[in-house]
């Protein structure tokens, strides 16, 4: 089977604040560090149930996060931004049997990770889709779903894990953590190791069971900024209408166009 990893660092392990998450952090190297871990864990434990094909993508800030000498050789790595309409998947096709998610945190103005953002955590207050507050995993799961593809697996905080569960009923999590406030009460990375390895294993066979997201009819999109004048500016997208002066929203049939404007205001 082909599987395509998608690697975020908010929901890994012991991460508890923005600096962690950031290069110029004193503590970035160990998170980053233990990304390429719980990314290793999933490659390792799925190329031990079969010849399975895996492609990682390091979806964190520049992409260039993960140590790819962590990683088992029979995977590969997508390093740096592709800058694709699609998102963060640059190289996904509908060749692939599941989307994985490893590392990944709920969504902007959810409490459940000091680290909660969608997409560019300074410019974005709030997403909304049909009225449901949409993050990274929703974003993805459904792009995922546009090109046939069924999301299986999602490790991260407990609100995210919980966002998959509702979605997709059958789709394998490792929650790492649950956030305090600005704090986190977090599993030991070895424990989440163990236990990415081990539900990885489930992963082929919810293949044969996970169906893609069923994709509405219409969208209905509302992003609301921190600030009046990104509103403004992403309001010059054709068919966005600022309606207040931080929020826009945009309409479309089509989940494509949902993508090609999510790539130009945010």
């Amino acid at each position: 089977m082909k599987f395509y990893m998608l690697c975020d660092i908010e929901g890994v392990a012991g991460l508890s604040c923005w600096d962690e998450a950031r290069p110029s952090g004193s503590l970035y190297p160990a998170m980053a560090r233990e990304m390429s871990l719980e990314a290793a864990c999933v490659a390792e434990s799925l190329l031990k149930c079969g010849e399975h094909q895996i492609v990682i993508e390091d979806a964190h800030g520049d992409g260039r996060n993960i140590d790819c000498s962590l990683l088992p050789p029979q995977a590969t790595l997508l390093r740096g931004l592709t800058h694709e309409i699609f998102g963060k998947t640059g190289l996904f096709d509908e060749s692939f049997d599941g989307v994985l998610m490893v590392g990944f945190h709920d969504a902007a103005s959810s409490p459940h990770n000091p680290t909660s953002h969608t997409m560019v955590s300074s410019r974005i207050f709030q997403l909304k889709v049909n009225g449901a507050i949409w993050g990274e995993f929703e974003m993805f799961a459904y792009a995922a779903a546009y090109r046939g593809v069924p999301t299986l697996f999602v490790s991260g905080d407990d609100g995210v894990c919980a966002a998959a569960e509702r979605q997709i009923p059958s789709v394998v999590t490792v929650p790492t953590k649950t956030g305090y406030g600005y704090g986190v009460l977090t599993k030991t990375p070895e424990a989440v190791q163990a236990q990415l390895a081990e539900q990885a294993k489930k992963i082929p066979d919810a293949a044969g069971k996970i169906k893609p997201l069923p994709l509405p009819e219409h969208f209905h999109v509302e992003v609301t900024y921190h600030h009046h004048y990104d509103a403004y500016g992403c309001s010059h997208y054709p068919g966005a209408v600022l309606v207040s002066p931080t929020t826009l929203t945009f309409d479309t049939d089509d989940y494509g166009e949902v993508l090609r404007f999510f790539y130009f205001v945010f």
